[in-house]
């Protein structure tokens, strides 16, 4: 009989649920070069809050790992998947496709004992993009909307480039001290409060004003917000789609949303232990998992974006109010130190860059006693292969990613038809 692997679950519990709660990624590879072969089924554990690093160079199939991860989330059995929820943050607009079928895999998938299979994922899109979705014929579910007042200064002056200590960050300040007094406001009563300041320079007032008036154009702005609880659905994976959007207004979006979650989740892991002291109905707001494409963007390991800090307090408060993140990127050495140091789950298909693969060996050195470029060289070439490290057993496992079973519109395009 064939054993499971289950990664990710330490042994207490693997004792307790089996394999329960748990992802089905891929398999298990033996052997080298021709003599490699799959065996067991390799398992990922989700029944705990987790940090996930998806590393690999461009085209290796990190997207696709993350696609991975999402449809297993959602083939959970209900009394398992309705307590949690997942929100992929898609900067390439390619997570939209898990709507349909991969039927252009239907072979290789019933190699897998699989069939091509569309998912019901939600695509959010920024409020004001919707009209140009339209017009295109590029569908959606929802719209995504923040309110200016939503907003912390420090929020606005990362996002606009310049620090509080500046003049300009002074002068916003000064500015959205006043109008928080006031209650809800919006980007127009900010750049009139600006015309009022009677401190600053004309000049400093102008600058101010000129970007308040470019924040405008970014189109996530409304005077209703988007509840967060709307992504926040039980069971069901939520794409927001930011890949039209400047990286600045990413990192906003982000940072804020990232903030929210966190906020809720922590009133939700309230009620619940109440429940668990006092019995009744536990908190309505799911467990959370956090897909980030590209997360060396908005976390990065020199500077700081508007979602640095939302981030780093998921990072490193996130698993008691139960809140996982997989960071998904083609550059680990450029992702904060901390993402690195406090992952337990790290999934790494080929990195070529001498700096990435540097960056590799320092996270895995305590398990790996050959040089790690050999390791990944000995992977098979084909797509989709990769060394998983878990921290919970302290083992390594060269795997094969499973072929997904909804499209995946992540590939390079050709210029001629197949």
């Amino acid at each position: 009989m064939v054993v499971d692997i289950v990664i990710g679950r330490d042994p207490e519990d693997l004792e307790k649920f089996g394999n329960r709660g748990c992802l089905y990624i891929g398999k298990h590879i033996v052997g080298e070069g021709e003599d490699a072969h799959y065996t067991n089924r390799i398992l990922m554990d989700v029944l705990r809050p987790h940090i996930v690093l998806v590393l690999g160079k461009r085209g290796s199939g990190k997207s696709y790992t993350g696609g991975v991860i999402a449809e297993e989330m959602l083939l959970l059995p209900e009394e398992i998947r309705k307590n949690l929820t997942c929100i992929l943050i898609d900067t390439m607009g390619i997570f939209w496709s898990m709507k349909y079928p991969n039927e252009r895999d239907f072979s290789l998938l019933a190699r897998w004992d699989m069939k091509p299979k569309g998912l019901d994922v939600k695509v959010f899109v920024p409020i004001g993009l919707a009209s140009s979705y339209e017009r295109e014929g590029i569908s959606f579910d929802a719209t995504l909307a923040l309110k200016p007042s939503e907003l912390t200064p420090s929020d606005w002056a990362l996002t606009f480039g310049f620090t509080l200590q500046e003049p300009l960050g002074i002068l916003l300040e000064r500015v959205l001290k006043r109008l928080k007094e006031r209650g809800t406001y919006g980007i127009d009563d900010i750049i009139d409060e600006i015309e009022r300041d009677t401190r600053a320079t004309e000049k400093e007032k102008l600058a101010l004003e000129n970007r308040f008036i470019s924040a405008k154009e970014w189109g996530i702005f409304s005077e209703r917000a988007t509840p967060v609880e709307k992504l926040l659905e039980p069971g069901v994976a939520s794409v927001i789609d930011v890949s039209l959007q400047d990286w600045n207004v990413r990192n906003l979006m982000l940072g804020i949303l990232a903030r929210k979650i966190y906020q809720i989740r922590m009133f939700s892991r309230r009620r619940e232990e109440i429940s668990i002291i006092e019995g009744g109905e536990k908190g309505k707001i799911p467990m959370v998992w956090f897909i980030i494409d590209e997360a060396h963007e908005f976390l990065p390991n020199k500077g700081k974006t508007a979602a640095s800090d939302a981030l780093l307090t998921l990072v490193r408060q996130g698993r008691q109010p139960g809140i996982s993140c997989v960071f998904i990127t083609q550059r680990p050495n450029k992702l904060h130190e901390d993402a690195i140091s406090q992952a337990d789950l790290i999934i790494s298909h080929r990195l070529t860059a001498q700096s990435d693969v540097n960056a590799l060996s320092q996270i895995m050195q305590t398990y790996l006693l050959e040089d790690i470029r050999k390791s990944i060289s000995q992977l098979p070439r084909s797509k989709g292969t990769a060394l998983i490290l878990d921290d919970n057993s302290e083992r390594l496992y060269k795997i094969q990613i499973r072929p997904r079973f909804s499209w995946h519109a992540g590939g390079s395009p050709l210029l001629v038809k197949e």
